[in-house]
């Protein structure tokens, strides 16, 4: 019974946070101090639909909604993750209608209600996932990419975080 219980577990829970760990990236958590940087370069408005594909924890999502009052939208193919980020958003006091976080593939999400996009992935799903920001987005949208820069795309600003990650931040709009 113990092994069938594990066996559900492991099918349900942890091959497919493994198989979205690979196809945009391992959970890699983004430092308060380095968000608080990344929100002042963004400039941020009250009134912004601000997007996290590939949102792990929810920890973007609550901070910027906590510091902008913008609206958060994420997308998660961790069900864990996904849990632990509705679960964020419900502790930290996010009402439900300036934040939400979907169970789905950004690859799969409609991407053009967003004016304010936030990347955290590897350098494969960025290439892939270029093209699609590019004709979803709304012109002027915003695209902030932490540490890896969007092929095809030259950014407007860039900017390294202070010690001691110094990690690139790279800013886009379309």
């Amino acid at each position: 019974m113990l092994y069938l219980i594990f066996l559900i577990l492991a099918l349900l829970i942890i091959i497919p946070t493994a198989v979205a760990g690979f196809i945009g990236a391992p959970l890699a958590l983004t430092k308060k101090k380095q968000l608080k940087e990344i929100i002042q370069q963004a400039k941020i408005k009250p009134t912004d639909i601000f997007y996290d594909l590939g949102c792990g924890t929810g920890r973007v999502l609550v901070a910027i909604h906590k510091q902008t009052q913008a609206k958060v939208i994420g997308y998660e193919m961790s069900p864990l993750y996904w849990l632990i980020s509705v679960l964020n958003l419900k502790i930290n006091r996010v009402p439900k209608n300036k934040g939400k976080v979907y169970l789905k593939n950004f690859f799969q999400a409609d991407l053009s209600k967003a004016n304010l996009v936030f990347l955290f992935l590897m350098p494969k799903p960025l290439t892939k996932l270029a093209p699609k920001l590019k004709t979803e987005l709304p012109q002027g949208a915003k695209i902030i990419s932490y540490c890896f820069p969007l092929p095809s795309l030259a950014p407007y600003l860039t900017f390294t975080l202070k010690p001691p990650n110094f990690l690139p931040v790279y800013f886009y709009k379309v």
